[in-house]
């Protein structure tokens, strides 16, 4: 029982010191706009200056016009629909009395930038990204993707 104990504590340390040294982190982006909001939410490794995971984040306010309300469903609809089976990208949408809001998490090791049957099924998906994500030596770029996307005048969160 001892031994069991005292390499589970072992273990339990190891894992500790593992996860002390990862250099991954985050970094938020926000756009706002009149009946909109937009986060983007970079998962990096700051050492190697690569991006894991990009997360967007969109909230519709629908409290002030209902035909926007149904516009906005429909397009969100669709892109979700052209989303479908799309490797390395995972959605949730949800719709309130007050907000309409779809969220995408693109896992940037899964996600094929160059695949023509997805881009073709999924343009406004593959847009996004292109805009979102930049590549520099066969690896996504936290810094070139930083720079990019504040030219679409996100806001960095601090």
């Amino acid at each position: 029982m001892k031994k069991i104990f005292k390499l589970s504590i072992l273990l339990l340390g190891a894992l500790f010191v593992l996860l002390g040294c990862s250099q991954e982190t985050k970094s938020e982006f926000v756009l706002q706009k009149t009946a909109s909001k937009t986060t983007l939410t970079y998962v990096y490794d700051k050492e190697k200056d690569s991006v894991s995971k990009l997360t967007m984040n969109i909230i519709y306010d629908i409290t002030k016009n209902e035909q926007y309300t149904e516009a906005v469903r429909s397009q969100r609809d669709g892109i979700v629909s052209e989303m479908e089976g799309i490797e390395g990208v995972t959605y949730t949408k949800k719709d309130d009395n007050n907000y309409i809001t779809l969220t995408i998490e693109v896992d940037v090791n899964k996600f094929k930038f160059d695949d023509e049957a997805s881009r073709k099924k999924a343009p406004t998906l593959y847009n996004t990204v292109n805009a979102a994500l930049k590549k520099k030596d066969n690896m996504v770029s936290y810094q070139l993707s930083k720079e990019a996307i504040l030219e679409y005048e996100f806001k960095e969160v601090k």
